[in-house]
């Protein structure tokens, strides 16, 4: 993407830690393609302070309600709008698209496969494709170091496939950043509503599942691991079957191990073992490829420090007795940055290929069968009327 006749022009809904640390000093540094406009937060004073931080010009709201409204009165013009609020995202997706809103979300897009229904009768409704509206944000499908291995898995036989993701406290991921204190503004009852809203939504999803598997399923297999099935999606088709998972550790959300069949190469396993260590040094992420003549293999450093690039390693024969081992970082390459610059070319009207809502259901479809498989291994199983009781396909 090189550029448009103007910027496009950007909300940004939630003003958490990613928000902070991520997406607004982003735009500030694409300003040649992008224009904050408007910012939202359930937080008054946060909003305000950041709108007033930001320029002169930008808007600030309690509720995307506020925002549409703002745009319907024609008091306000929003290209795109990148959502990075808690909890599942579907249902603000579909009010912004409504609005005719194109949509950056943040994992998970939604908690629930009904969720996904909804907006599909929206873009039926409004005879739309959700494609050329919708973005997910899964960065990793715009690192460099991520297109270099998939260019080069699509050449070997592959073997065998493993993830290993080491996991301290966020505080230890973002002392970096200096983000400002959480609110105390925002009303105790509409918080309350909120998480009734989510805990409804998680209940139709997995039915009255007991604990810890509730928060398993929100906080960890759609809120972490989700970029991981993503990725393998991306790269070697996605997870199939889950046919093993167990939960460990001493606090929660402690380790989950996962493993199964990929999705079109049903005779290569798969494994994911995601640790929580809140005392861990640092973040570690760490996906490998056997194959036929060597490995292929991806280390990802902490997500939310710009420009911390991920390390392509490979290994192979070199003939006739020998072995070759080459590292290849793309130091001036940022995944996040690579994303909001596609999603600028769909705000603008002129979509690049990216993970839309057909590849967000496919990953909760994963998500389902993970936690559906867990709670079997803890004695526990799934009600038969929950949806992830079902193994619905997309």
């Amino acid at each position: 993407m090189t550029g448009f006749d103007a910027p496009v022009r950007i909300a940004v809904i939630g003003l958490g830690a990613i928000s902070q640390s991520v997406h607004l000093p982003l735009i500030r540094r694409n300003g040649h393609l992008m224009q904050l406009v408007a910012v939202v937060d359930l937080s008054a004073a946060r909003a305000r302070e950041t709108a007033e931080a930001s320029g002169a010009g930008v808007a600030a709201f309690t509720s995307v309600e506020a925002l549409i409204d703002a745009v319907g009165a024609g008091t306000l013009r929003v290209d795109g709008a990148i959502l990075a609020t808690a909890g599942s995202h579907a249902p603000d997706v579909g009010r912004l698209v409504d609005a005719g809103i194109r949509v950056l979300a943040e994992k998970p897009l939604a908690f629930s496969l009904g969720e996904i229904d909804a907006l599909r009768e929206l873009a039926a409704r409004r005879g739309i494709e959700l494609a050329d509206w919708v973005r997910v944000g899964y960065m990793k499908e715009h690192d460099p170091a991520s297109n270099a291995a998939r260019a080069l898995l699509a050449e070997v036989d592959v073997r065998a496939v493993s993830v290993e993701v080491l996991h301290p406290a966020d505080g230890a991921q973002l002392a970096f950043a200096n983000l400002s204190d959480p609110p105390s503004d925002v009303p105790p009852e509409l918080l309350a509503n909120l998480v009734a809203a989510t805990d409804a939504t998680v209940a139709a999803a997995i039915g009255p599942a007991a604990d810890p598997l509730p928060k398993l399923y929100t906080n960890v297999v759609l809120g972490s691991i989700v970029h991981d099935t993503g990725l393998l999606r991306h790269l070697v088709g996605g997870v199939g079957t889950v046919d093993r998972a167990r939960h460990s550790g001493p606090e929660f959300p402690g380790s989950l191990s996962l493993g199964g069949v990929l999705a079109e190469r049903t005779d290569v396993p798969w494994s994911i073992d995601w640790h929580f260590i809140p005392r861990y040094p640092e973040y570690r992420e760490t996906v490998t490829f056997h194959h036929e003549t060597g490995t292929i293999a991806l280390s990802f450093a902490v997500p939310y420090v710009l420009n911390a690039p991920t390390v392509l390693t490979v290994v192979e024969n070199a003939e006739p007795l020998g072995a070759r081992r080459s590292e290849t970082r793309w130091m001036q390459e940022e995944a996040f940055e690579q994303e909001l610059r596609s999603f600028a070319a769909l705000a603008a009207g002129h979509p690049e290929p990216g993970p839309s809502v057909a590849e967000g259901a496919a990953d909760i479809v994963v998500g389902q069968r993970m936690l559906r498989t867990l709670a079997d291994s803890i004695g526990h199983p799934l009600s038969s009327a929950a949806e992830a009781a079902d193994d619905r396909r997309f």
